[in-house]
């Protein structure tokens, strides 16, 4: 019986051995292949353009060269879409916190007519396809005089980012008991008070999360950027990204380095605060 227990003990052993060896594995395999295009976009963007179309291709240049770097750092145009780009994710991303955060709040914390009416119509505008609506933005801010100007980009993307954070934070709110507020409150503090010194701190991971989305949404985005935006002081990153493509030539050494530069931001932040990104998106997960 010993004899037996023992071998079913390390058969056991070598069974979790083996399906951590195949998790590893698999880790490392979806590391590579999502790791191949930006290590070939890195290493396109520092040979001359000639060079990215030779047959067969090769990952290492023949000929190192930053020349594309220094041609978009040093021009005022791509600065100026450097801060356009900039200017619009921040505001964009405090506009959906700070108005996202007060809706949540009065999703979580109260009952009123109309309620799951307000939510299925947050989770409708998930849901719907960005270039139906194309042509309505357009007629809408034409109208209004707001074509061709970063407010129309703002408000467009406030309209896909705010729906999000507001159920993101209204599931993180409703894991969070009243009785802090409560408590709150009955020393002196206003329900505003309450909101922004006892409540916001405690949700900080689910802030930071919405608060990432938001940014790379309005950091990424290229279909209203088109369509609503044509003068140069106004254009964002993306736009100033697919400029360098031609009808006869395509600058793919500079694209590739306007792109690698693009992405510099993101990968920041994601490396600083994957963690509370994830605590953040699955804090309320379970809450219905």
């Amino acid at each position: 019986m010993r004899r037996h227990s023992l071998a079913s003990g390390l058969g056991t052993d070598q069974r979790r051995m083996l399906l951590n060896a195949m998790s590893y594995g698999l880790l490392i395999l979806a590391i590579v292949i999502v790791s191949l295009p930006i290590l070939w976009m890195l290493t396109v963007s520092v040979r001359p353009n000639l060079e990215v179309m030779r047959i067969p291709p090769s990952w290492i240049p023949a000929h190192f060269t930053l020349a594309s770097y220094g041609k978009i750092l040093t021009n005022p145009r791509y600065i100026v879409v450097f801060l356009n780009t900039i200017f619009i994710s921040l505001f964009v991303t405090f506009l959906s916190l700070f108005l996202g955060a007060l809706a949540a709040y009065a999703l979580a914390r109260f009952n009123f007519m109309g309620q799951r009416v307000v939510l299925m119509f947050l989770i409708i505008t998930q849901m719907f396809p960005l270039i139906l609506l194309c042509i309505p933005y357009f007629r809408v801010f034409v109208m209004l005089g707001l074509y061709d100007t970063r407010t129309s980009l703002i408000i467009v993307y406030l309209t896909f980012t705010l729906p999000f954070c507001i159920l993101m934070l209204r599931s993180y709110f409703m894991n969070i008991s009243p009785a802090m507020e409560e408590a709150a409150m009955v020393d002196g503090c206003t329900r505003m008070g309450a909101i922004f010194r006892i409540l916001v701190p405690v949700s900080y991971p689910a802030f930071i999360g919405a608060g990432l989305y938001a940014f790379l949404l309005a950091w990424n985005e290229f279909l209203f950027a088109m369509v609503l935006v044509e003068a140069w002081e106004n254009r964002v990153l993306t736009m100033a990204i697919y400029s360098l493509m031609a009808e006869f030539v395509t600058d793919w050494s500079g694209m590739m380095a306007f792109s690698m530069l693009a992405s510099l931001p993101l990968v920041v932040a994601f490396i600083l605060l994957q963690k509370f990104m994830v605590q953040g998106m699955t804090a309320g997960a379970l809450t219905s």
